[in-house]
């Protein structure tokens, strides 16, 4: 039993690898699942077997590459006030995911889907997938600004809300402005020059 469930996780993780190189290949529209049972080396069925459709085949990808930045986030918006000591903590979880953006090739092709679909209604499950991905990212925000006022790293004067939609539309505008930027896009010490600046605007007087 112990070594069918091995198998069967072995061989998602492998689809889900293939599907990245894929998709990273040949776009996530261009991508079909015959493309991606092939380059896995397993059957339509196998792929069905695991994933339900193609979206879903999508939201596991979702999952897998945002995991790391949602895991950050998440464990950043749930210290405790005396441990939030300084802004450049988020700072550093959104750095990490900039650069994890240029390594991943698959990272870069769903995040530019992500910024596809966000605009259009192409797919109920897929926005509700995403509308249900800002919503966590902006309460791990508001949770960490609320807690870094109570530090005295942020002015009080400011709704915290108003706070996590400001810096998460910043923060999507350097992801979207890269992406767009070809052949080379931004560096990480732009990148890092402009958080600074963003988080310097907030901080009081």
């Amino acid at each position: 039993m112990k070594r069918c469930k091995a198998d069967s996780e072995q061989t998602r993780s492998s689809i889900l690898d293939a599907a990245g190189e894929i998709f990273a290949q040949k776009g996530i529209t261009r991508t079909r699942l015959t493309d991606v049972a092939s380059a896995a080396g397993v059957t339509r069925g196998a792929i069905y077997w695991h994933f339900k459709d193609k979206e879903a085949l999508i939201e596991a990808m979702m999952d897998r590459v945002g995991a790391p930045t949602d895991a950050a986030l998440e464990a950043l918006s749930n210290r405790q006030d005396s441990e939030i000591q300084s802004l450049d903590m988020l700072r550093d979880v959104i750095i990490e995911a900039f650069i994890r953006t240029n390594q991943l090739p698959a990272l870069e092709q769903i995040t530019r889907f992500v910024f596809r679909y966000a605009l259009c209604n192409e797919s109920e499950s897929l926005n509700a997938r995403i509308d249900q991905d800002r919503e966590l990212a902006l309460d791990r925000l508001q949770r960490f600004f609320s807690k870094a006022q109570k530090a005295g790293l942020v002015k009080k004067d400011i709704n915290p809300q108003c706070l996590a939609i400001h810096i998460r539309a910043h923060i999507l505008g350097i992801f979207q402005h890269h992406l767009n930027t070809t052949p080379t896009g931004l560096s990480v010490e732009y990148v890092a020059a402009s958080l600074d600046l963003l988080f310097e605007g907030i901080k009081p007087s």
